[in-house]
């Protein structure tokens, strides 16, 4: 399996993987503090459009190849880490 597949299957996982935390936080949503209630669903949305948008780039990914590929790659990396601190940042703030 070339390392392409290998990401692509790992991203895919995690994709499945991020959209359960998404709807965890979302079903806990009431336990934010009514003054930050803005502020995190907000946060919400945002994590919402980052999922969608690693999904588009999985779709580009399989298309993808040589250095279109390694451009790729590193958006999806820059926005695989955006979506694990604003998971984290989320769950922080109804734990």
């Amino acid at each position: 399996m070339s390392e392409k597949q290998l990401f692509e299957e790992r991203l895919a996982s995690k994709l499945k993987e991020w959209q359960a935390k998404i709807d965890e936080i979302k079903a806990n949503a009431s336990k934010v503090a009514s003054q930050h209630e803005i502020e995190f669903y907000r946060q919400v949305d945002l994590l919402d459009a980052k999922h969608e948008l690693a999904r588009k780039k999985l779709k580009e990914s399989k298309k993808a190849s040589g250095a279109a590929w390694d451009e790729l790659k590193a958006s999806i990396d820059g926005i695989w880490n955006e979506i694990e601190n604003a998971i984290d940042s989320a769950i922080a703030k109804i734990s």
